[in-house]
């Protein structure tokens, strides 16, 4: 045996080891602000010491000794927060692969990619993770081999490359799948529906991430619990569920624990940050966005950098700081630019001409929108397509170039007919089964897993030494004791189980008398709500409404030239016009919003928290689109428009669903008279019209 490797000396390794971790100066292991002169001069004594510690680590446990002590020093040369930590990384990696080491190879070579990622250097973190991937897949190492794809399915969605990261992440899954790994499988899914999600396709990617948040709760750890629930969270604010959305980013914050990650916190933040805002809670959403600035300014991330200032000038703006927030917006802007952060320049553009827009300065919006115009049309981001062409047509109207404005118009409904969540939309009638609010009932009723509780994936069983003899008079009643827990569980499985099979009987119950509800509320033509169903909606709506102080707007139209159309076309050709107009409506409306078919040709639509000028542009841009679009349908409707009346439910003109529909029904009449094709406002003080049919129908409505 070798006299200078005798097995007495690991124990002294490791006491060396632990001797080196506990003289680091408590500056350096403050994840703080570390002092520049104490870590200094920490690094430089360690820089001395490491070959004479490395030397006595080898010779107590050899090459493993060796490598463990180039890991301490990486280690603590991190939490000292060194401007030469990456270097110790990097030697990690190398000597672990000379040596054959995978693990700590492997994790050294997971920290230098996410430190790249957070750098915003996406170049760096591909070349990283091919390397991983050439060196697991010499080794044959899968676990590793899938790892590595969905690292390269990660950086090439944040540059910009769908088709390549769906390529990457369905080859991660593959391999998951093929070992059997549940738990990667899900990660791999859930990586996957991110793709699926700037493509539109939000069905599946609303199926895909809660089906993989379901496995992560059974089998994962609570940091990756904490990752899905952030992109759910996500993805319920871009479809309009602020609920669920706010549900999940809470629970993504809760399960990092009392010490969270700075990073990953900063992002929940600035999620948390928007969802607020859209539901109106301006001043915490600015609070959260202020949070979010300084938790990714420890970091130094300038992609952190520039999410914060995404979320901080949109609070700004919607507070009434316009200014402020347009300079913050402005700033990021540059920010991403420099990065080379395409998908993130995009959106702070679209929200730099989104709030000039609000502040009636649109011709200067008409720059930061063409910006993200052309970074969506390169990267074919539909939504945000459909998104920024929106707020161009209101700027080109606005100053009066109607041309350019039909053109921003033509490309809204171009980007809207390639995104596949209005397709589920309009099936919601249908098809059942392809809702994704099934899959979002599910994510409700998840029971979230306890913050502080390692996953079942993540214990390791420990060795340890023979029992002692006094252990062995406790076996009996150990053993009686396990079988009363065993006889214990057994009967509360099968609680659990009788429980599940009523829960199951009273959910099929309740599905037969949802389906039922929808076939007497829903118009069998359109698919619309019918004209009592409507009014119970409505009326629950302005108690809502009523309740937090927010405005209601009341939409009333018919087709003009209705009858002519019958007449030379038959009523097949009136029922096809319906539904043109009733698709053009839904695709304008948010999925919350109200459509109702009042009867004949004539509809209704409400939507809350819109005051009058919001609701009259939304009814031009419906108007815009059938009579755009009724000459191009088949069969050809030209000649074909709508006449809308609108009204606001708020505060000062009050609540009652029957004012509010007379008021509506007037601005359509007063539509009717000047000449069709046009949309009329309520006006303070008109009296209402007399002898009104439809004000005599929605009283019976209401009351019914």
């Amino acid at each position: 045996m070798d006299p200078f490797r005798p097995a007495r000396l690991r124990p002294a390794c490791a006491v060396l080891l632990a001797w080196w971790g506990l003289c680091l100066p408590a500056q350096a292991q403050d994840p703080g602000a570390p002092d520049p002169a104490a870590t200094g001069t920490w690094m430089a004594l360690q820089a001395d010491a490491a070959p004479w510690l490395e030397l006595f680590a080898s010779a107590g446990a050899g090459d493993a000794g060796r490598i463990e002590a180039i890991a301490w020093q990486a280690r603590l040369a991190r939490a000292a927060r060194s401007p030469t930590h990456l270097q110790h990384w990097r030697r990690l990696a190398d000597a672990a692969k000379a040596g054959g080491f995978r693990r700590p190879h492997f994790g050294a070579l997971s920290v230098l990619s996410d430190e790249a990622y957070r750098r915003a250097d996406i170049e760096a973190v591909e070349a990283i993770e091919n390397e991983a991937l050439a060196t697991a897949r010499g080794w044959g190492d899968r676990r590793e081999e899938a790892a590595s794809l969905y690292g390269l399915g990660l950086a090439a969605n944040a540059s910009g490359r769908p088709d390549l990261a769906e390529t990457r992440f369905r080859e991660a899954i593959a391999v998951w799948r093929a070992s059997g790994d549940r738990r990667g499988t899900a990660i791999g899914e859930r990586g996957l529906s991110r793709v699926l999600e700037v493509r539109g396709r939000y069905a599946e990617t609303v199926e895909l991430q809660v089906s993989a948040l379901e496995v992560l709760i059974e089998e994962g750890k609570p940091i990756e619990q904490s990752e899905s629930y952030y992109s759910l969270a996500r993805l319920f604010m871009n479809l309009g569920d602020h609920d669920a959305a706010l549900r999940g980013v809470n629970e993504a914050i809760r399960l990092m624990g009392d010490a969270p990650p700075d990073f990953p916190l900063g992002l929940n933040l600035v999620l948390r940050s928007n969802v607020l805002r859209l539901q109106g809670e301006l001043e915490p959403a600015l609070a959260d966005a202020d949070a979010a600035t300084a938790a990714f300014a420890r970091t130094g991330s300038p992609i952190g950098a520039g999410l914060a200032g995404l979320a901080r000038g949109q609070a700004l703006a919607a507070v009434g700081r316009g200014d402020e927030g347009l300079a913050v917006l402005r700033e990021a802007r540059a920010t991403a630019v420099g990065i080379r952060e395409r998908v993130l320049e995009s959106d702070l553009s679209f929200a730099e001409g989104y709030v000039l827009v609000r502040l009636g300065r649109h011709r200067e919006a008409l720059a930061p929108l063409a910006v993200a115009l052309a970074i969506g049309e390169e990267l074919k981001l539909d939504r945000l397509l459909q998104d920024v062409s929106i707020e161009q047509e209101k700027a080109y109207s606005a100053l009066g170039l109607t041309a350019d404005a039909l053109a921003a118009s033509k490309r809204a409904y171009e980007a809207r007919e390639r995104m596949t969540a209005l397709q589920d939309i309009g099936r919601l009638a249908s098809d059942n089964a392809r809702r994704p609010d099934a899959a979002r009932d599910r994510f409700m009723a998840l029971e979230a897993p306890a913050a502080d509780t390692p996953a079942p994936a993540a214990i390791r069983a420990a060795g340890g030494d023979p029992l002692p003899r006094w252990a062995w008079a406790l076996a009996l009643p150990t053993l009686l004791l396990l079988w009363g827990l065993v006889r214990l569980l057994r009967h509360v499985r099968r609680l659990r189980a009788e429980k599940h099979q009523i829960s199951s009987r009273q959910q099929a119950l309740e599905s037969e008398h949802r389906a039922l509800r929808e076939r007497v509320s829903l118009d069998p033509l359109t698919g619309c709500l019918t004209r009592t169903a409507f009014a119970g909606e409505l009326a629950s709506l302005l108690a809502h409404a009523d309740n937090h102080g927010r405005s209601v707007a009341l939409l009333v139209f018919d087709l003009d030239n209705f009858k002519a159309i019958n007449d030379q076309h038959g009523h097949l050709a009136g029922d096809e016009a319906l539904r043109l107009v009733t698709g053009i409506a839904r695709g304008k409306l948010r999925s919350d919003d109200l459509l109702g078919r009042f009867g004949g040709d004539e509809y209704l639509v409400a939507c809350e928290g819109l005051d009058l000028a919001s609701a009259e542009a939304l009814a031009e841009q419906m108007r815009f689109d059938v009579v755009w679009r009724a000459p191009e349908h088949q069969p050809p409707m030209p000649g074909l428009s709508i006449s809308i009346g609108v009204a606001i439910a708020d505060p000062a003109r009050g609540y009652d669903p029957e004012s509010l529909f007379q008021r509506a029904d007037t601005a359509l009449y007063r539509a009717k008279r000047g000449g069709r094709n046009q949309v009329q406002v309520d006006l303070p003080g008109e009296a209402p019209e007399p002898d009104s049919r439809r004000a005599r129908q929605w009283g019976d409505a209401l009351a019914e």
